[in-house]
Formats: C-alpha cells, structure tokens, sequence
C-alpha cells in the first residue's frame, strides 16, 4: 500500500464517510423540509372559501371550493376535512378531500364535492399539507 492509504475506515475510508455527511445532511434537511404538516398550527396559513353550484347543473348536487394560501410556503398534496352540519350546526356527516395541485403564497386551488344529506351549511378546514418551498407570491405583469 502507498503511503497515506489504508485498509478498512482509515485514511481513505475516512475522507468518503466524512464528503458523505453533506449530502446526508443536505437530504435530512429536504426530507423535514416536505414531510407533512400534521397537527402544527397553521392558523391563518389558509381560508376556504365555497358556494352550493346551481341545483340541477350536474346530475349530482355539489360544492365547488377554493383553498387560498396565506402563508409564505408553496404547497402541495393540501388535504381538508368537510363537515356537513344541520340546521342546529351538528354534524351530519364528514369526508377528506384532496385540492387540486400545488399552491403558491397568495394564491389559491379548488375542489369539488358532493352535499351530505341533511346538511344546510358547511365546515372546512385543511388537516394536512406538504411544503414545497418558501416562495415569493405571483406578481402580477
């Protein structure tokens, strides 16, 4: 063997662990980056907004809904809860819906869902989230 070179984790070795913590941490650090927002306050991160569509537009009666992002994070994979409530505002019936596609700061998506049975209002609200990137807001031209 040359010298400055040895077996196992020596001197070699040594050097491809020690170029191997960057990326390592560089990886940790984009995994915590998109892992899922479950359970963290995002109060005031988001507004949903929504309207019952015309009755008879569609064969099956449906809300049309859109999720605004306040926060300063591009989003994806947004995930919300819908409660229909009765006249007395409980609950008759929940479901998870998906927004569609990613939501840069300041900007919004929608979705669409069918009316609960016995519901006359709605609660809304985003339950989990996945950040993309600290962004800028759409500029307008």
């Amino acid at each position: 063997m040359g010298r400055g070179r040895r077996d196992g984790l020596g001197i070699v070795g040594g050097r491809l662990v020690g170029a191997m913590r960057v990326p390592l941490a560089l990886g940790v650090v984009l995994v915590l980056l998109t892992t899922a927002a479950w359970g963290q306050n995002h109060d005031g991160w988001f507004r949903v907004t929504w309207t019952p569509e015309a009755n008879g537009a569609t064969p099956t009666p449906r809300i049309e809904a859109y999720v605004h992002n306040d926060s300063p994070y591009r989003v994806t994979d947004v995930r919300l809860k819908v409660e229909g409530l009765n006249g007395d505002n409980h609950p008759v019936g929940q479901r998870v819906v998906w927004a569609l596609g990613d939501i840069d700061p300041g900007g919004e998506t929608s979705f669409v869902t069918e009316t609960m049975p016995g519901a006359v209002t709605y609660r809304m609200s985003v339950v989990s989230f996945d950040l993309v990137s600290l962004g800028q807001a759409n500029q307008a031209p």
